[in-house]
């Protein structure tokens, strides 16, 4: 059970306020701001692959469906029971059916978002309604003329109609005989009629119908007789023209009327997906991660920030509650941080269990059947409670309805009435939650419970850290630690008289002294052991780093060395093929002169020549390619031999440019060298 005051008091609402900014419909606005957690875990899971997937579909497929649709149920509802919907409402009708063509488009495109997929796939689509509709109706007052044939030859005689009448209406404003008697020479309407301005002197002057007078009465507004019958036929043809928008209308309402069913479903469903991909922004904004969520009790934060605190001035929190931890004991100074880190626990947990990302590093959130809290200094004004009972009667209604599957926190437990009494109190209270089994957090001062939380199987204990050497509040939470509460230290730094301090500390008892004075020798070892292993941490990140960047050399080299060698092997297939090539031309040279039906003897001559240069081809591609391994450092020369790293073997230098790039030949063969590539050897 998660009631509207523990929401309230975690802040819950505000979350939701920011949810509903991102929606883009007034549906998906009032659906974020009405988000409530799930029952259970499968649900809660389910509502946060929905929130992964529109996250995958906005920020790694870079599209942004649009989901500003108009709000129709109340539309269809009328349409259902017969009634004739005005253009404006069959005009929304449209546009709901437009933006679910294009949504359906979109996401049905985008194969691994399956929960999105299928939402997508049932939304109703009626391209030739909604195509009418946007044929038909020019705007929320003006249906189209070709919306019926009927309409189009109304309006054809309307305006034939209107020609007619202002023609015959300006023979009388441009006529000698009758203008001396106009107010203006205008043709203006009085109700649905033409009619001449009149000077109310002149009444009679023009035989006609008196339709209106000025406010002064100097001016009539007159309808002369020539003009009344066409009048009366464009009232009938402007009459006609209203039953067949009416007669269109009311066609288009009982199509609608017909699918309003398919059209509502479909509207909720972008209502729906308006409010996931609301989500899937929320969670970019705060920076959010996906919380695991488990059934088993265990609470694990790290780097949690509170959402509604400025990012630039919140100290990220990290906590853990094992399954078999029931209780956790934050102490620690005023203003140190306690209450926030309750307020976060309980609303990581409303987040998660509502399908939301929180603002962590990493996050494993339990569901619980409610959380229940009792933060912050409240007043009953109307019941006339003072802040202990009012605190009382809000912890004795938590009490009645926890279970052991319950989330509880309480705030300075036992606060506000006397020390002794209520730190008794508050050590029962805390007895009493584990004997029903709840996960609680509770914040307090009491040394009773301090005590009680060393003791105790099944309670943790937790401290905001306080920096006994400039007497502030860092606001980090330490598991394990026991903090002391550290008034007069704060009350000194903050300027109260010394001699105050100095009275106070007498009257403290000697074992409370001494509790706290353990509590702060503690607290500084603690500091201090934190500092090395601190300075031990980051001596292993920059080794770390060290053995990370020699392993990227490494492999650097290795990746530069398999890119040599297969350039080596490339370039040597292509000399390889060359000589191959150039055998193959020598071969067959020597089969066309052996195939002459009578060989002279210059042909002889040609082919032994040409047997010899075979032969010496072959000796240049047999010999082993061996690396010189001491060079050669005198001047360079043409005829100098060279060995060509790339190739792995060894040449001539035939030529050499400014450049220092070489022609070095391999027997037969050719090739052009880098400055870098080769080096001269003996």
């Amino acid at each position: 059970m998660f009631d509207a005051k523990s929401l309230n008091t975690l802040e819950y609402p505000q979350i939701l306020a920011r949810l509903s900014d991102f929606a883009q419909s007034q549906g998906g606005k009032k659906k974020a701001r009405c988000l409530v957690p799930f029952e259970t875990i499968s649900e809660a899971d389910d509502a946060l692959n929905e929130t992964a997937e529109a996250d995958k579909v906005l920020f790694e497929y870079s599209l942004s469906p649009n989901f500003a649709v108009d709000d129709v149920a109340d539309i269809l509802i009328k349409a259902k029971k017969g009634a004739v919907l005005s253009i404006a409402d069959i005009l929304k009708v449209g546009r709901s059916l437009r933006v679910a063509h294009k949504i359906k488009k979109t996401l049905t495109g985008v194969k691994d978002c399956p929960i999105l997929y299928d939402i997508a796939s049932r939304l109703y689509e009626n391209e030739p309604l909604e195509k009418s509709i946007f044929e038909d109706f020019l705007s929320e007052t003006e249906v189209a003329d070709n919306a019926t044939a009927e309409l189009r030859q109304i309006r054809i005689r309307i305006r034939k109609l209107n020609d007619n009448v202002r023609t015959k209406l300006q023979l009388f404003i441009t006529s000698p005989q009758y203008s001396k008697y106009l107010q203006d020479s205008i043709v203006t309407m009085r109700g649905d009629r033409y009619v001449i301005p009149l000077k109310s002197d002149f009444k009679g002057s023009i035989p006609g119908l008196v339709h209106d007078q000025s406010a002064s009465g100097s001016t009539l507004f007159v309808e002369p007789m020539q003009v009344v019958e066409l009048n009366n036929e464009l009232k009938v043809e402007l009459v006609n023209e209203q039953l067949e928008i009416e007669r269109i209308l009311r066609n288009f309402s009982s199509t609608i009327m017909g699918s309003a069913d398919n059209i509502s479903w479909s509207y909720q469903n972008i209502v729906d997906l308006d409010m996931i991909f609301a989500k899937a922004q929320l969670a970019r904004e705060y920076k959010a991660v996906r919380p695991t969520l488990n059934d088993e009790g265990y609470i694990r934060i790290r780097g949690g920030r509170h959402p509604l605190i400025d990012g630039h001035k919140v100290v990220p929190v990290s906590l853990q509650l094992e399954k078999e931890d029931k209780m956790l004991l934050i102490t620690g100074p005023n203003t140190g941080g306690k209450t926030v880190t309750l307020k976060l626990v309980g609303l990581f947990t409303i987040m998660a269990m509502s399908g939301l990302y929180v603002p962590a590093k990493q996050a494993d959130i339990s569901v619980f059947d409610g959380v229940y809290s009792d933060i912050g200094d409240e007043q009953s004004i109307q019941q006339s409670l003072s802040t202990f009972s009012s605190h009382i009667k809000n912890t004795i209604g938590i009490l009645d309805i926890i279970t052991p599957k319950s989330l509880v926190l309480f705030d300075e437990l036992g606060a506000g009435t006397d020390p002794g009494e209520g730190a008794a109190l508050a050590v029962s209270i805390a007895e009493h939650l584990l004997k029903v089994g709840c996960k609680s957090l509770i914040t307090s001062h009491f040394n009773d419970l301090k005590e009680f939380a060393l003791v105790t199987r099944g309670v943790v204990a937790a401290s905001m850290e306080f920096n006994s050497e400039t007497f502030s509040p860092t606001y980090k939470l330490v598991m394990g630690a026991i903090g002391a509460s550290n008034a007069l230290a704060i009350a000194q730094k903050l300027g109260l008289n010394e001699n105050i301090i100095n009275s106070a500390k007498s009257k403290i008892s000697a074992e409370k002294r001494q509790f706290d004075n353990v509590l702060t020798a503690a607290e500084q070892t603690r500091m201090k052991a934190a500092e090395l292993v601190n300075e031990a941490s980051i001596d292993r990140e920059n080794a770390a780093k060290a053995l990370k960047d020699a392993q990227i050399e490494k492999k650097r080299i290795e990746e530069k060395r398999e890119k040599l060698d297969e350039s080596i092997r490339k370039e040597t297939k292509r000399l390889i093929e060359n000589s191959v090539e150039e055998a193959n031309d020598v071969l067959d040279k020597i089969k066309e002169i052996l195939n002459k039906p009578q060989i002279e003897d210059k042909d002889l001559f040609e082919a032994r020549k040409l047997r010899k240069q075979l032969e010496t081809m072959s000796a240049d591609y047999e010999k082993e390619a061996v690396v010189d391994d001491v060079p050669d450092n005198s001047p360079l020369k043409i005829g100098d031999n060279v060995f060509v790293k790339s190739l792995q073997k060894k040449g001539k230098l035939v030529a050499i440019n400014q450049r220092g790039e070489a022609q070095v030949s391999f027997g037969k063969l050719t090739t052009k060298v880098k400055k870098d590539d080769y080096y001269k050897v003996k």
